[in-house]
């Protein structure tokens, strides 16, 4: 009987060690792979350091852009109102023609437009202007702003 006591926990014990071993080399493998994890991670966070300069720039050049396209947008704004205010005298005359139809002359009816078709000429003569007015003032901005950024003055 103590024969088979000694077998027993000599079989306890081999169970015991493999047990052991098993775990070890679980851990073993564990820690390689915590190594691994670890410098990879260096190697993110060091592509991070330099990609997250390059993404704030970009970021940056978006802004201006969105600033220049709103800007932009700002400008055609009476480039549409004199198209609406056209489209305004365009429709009092079209009006004015359908009230005077039957009982105007080609003269007379030359008479009644003229004031509509001078406010017209001075909307598209003031859009004109203004588009040249602000042309010289994006320019001389373009240029004092390129002026700045050299960083060559003085």
């Amino acid at each position: 009987m103590e024969d088979v006591l000694y077998l027993t926990l000599l079989i306890i014990a081999v169970a015991f060690a493999l047990t052991v071993v098993f775990i070890v080399i679980v851990l073993h493998r564990f820690t390689k792979l915590l190594r691994t994890a670890g410098s990879t991670l260096g190697q993110v966070e060091t592509d991070m350091q330099q990609t997250i300069p390059e993404l704030q720039n970009t970021l940056h050049q978006t802004q201006v852009t969105v600033d220049d396209i709103g800007e932009k947008l700002q400008a055609t704004d009476s480039l549409f109102d004199t198209a609406e205010n056209l489209g305004h005298s365009v429709n009092h005359i079209n009006q004015a023609i359908q009230k005077t139809k039957p009982t105007l002359t080609s003269n007379e009816l030359e008479e009644e437009t003229k004031l509509y078709v001078e406010g017209i000429r001075w909307s598209a003569a003031a859009s004109y202007l203004y588009k040249q007015w602000k042309g010289a003032n994006t320019a001389a901005k373009k240029t004092s702003d390129s002026i700045d950024q050299t960083g060559k003055e003085g």
